[in-house]
């Protein structure tokens, strides 16, 4: 078995109990996907995985939103790139309408650390896309957090590494899926 297959079979379809709930920085639990309640995050997850086929992971051009469709007020695509002061960082495309709504504000052709500023969750969020960047395969997690829509009280989220040369992690496309025990506006069913 080559490393790269090695890592990806442990990073998701072999996970022991010792990867569920595994506690980070902050509110964010990575779990595994066997644990994720979320049948969005889990479609996109499977939307990914068929796009890959035997690649280690699918190219940003093998999108197809028209596929994707229900899930796309969801969907946030970004890159990883060289930022202006030469440290790698992201750079939203695009984050669908549940997103900006939940955040309060826009992502598109925004550098992650501009959207969080001084903000003590910048470390912890960037360590997620340092861990896809290293082992090119996808995570999933939970976030406990209050967010600026009313009824919201944690969410599920995935995030995909996507190649333009199939080994280099160019760019992400994740999934946030907001759950709530009750009714909000604005909620897409």
């Amino acid at each position: 078995m080559s490393p790269e297959q090695s890592l990806r079979s442990t990073a998701i379809s072999r996970r022991g109990s010792d990867y569920a709930a595994e506690r980070l920085i902050g509110n964010d639990v990575i779990i595994s996907p066997s644990e994720c309640t979320s049948a969005r995050v889990r479609d996109l997850y499977d939307y990914w995985t068929r796009l890959r086929g035997d690649r280690l992971m699918p190219r940003r051009q093998d999108i197809d939103p028209v596929e994707i469709w229900s899930l796309l007020p969801y969907i946030h695509l970004s890159e990883w790139q060289a930022r202006p002061d030469g440290s790698m960082g992201v750079l939203f495309r695009i984050a669908g309408t549940e997103i900006v709504a939940t955040a309060g504000h826009e992502y598109r052709a925004r550098w992650l650390n501009d959207i969080l500023g001084e903000n003590s969750d910048l470390e912890q969020i960037m360590s997620l896309y340092y861990r896809v960047v290293a082992s090119r395969v996808p995570i999933f997690g939970r976030t406990d957090s209050t967010t600026v829509r009313l009824g919201v009280e944690f969410f599920e989220w995935v995030l995909c590494p996507l190649s333009d040369d199939g080994k280099t992690v160019t760019h992400f496309i994740g999934l946030e899926d907001y759950i709530s025990t009750r009714n909000y506006l604005g909620a897409f069913q």
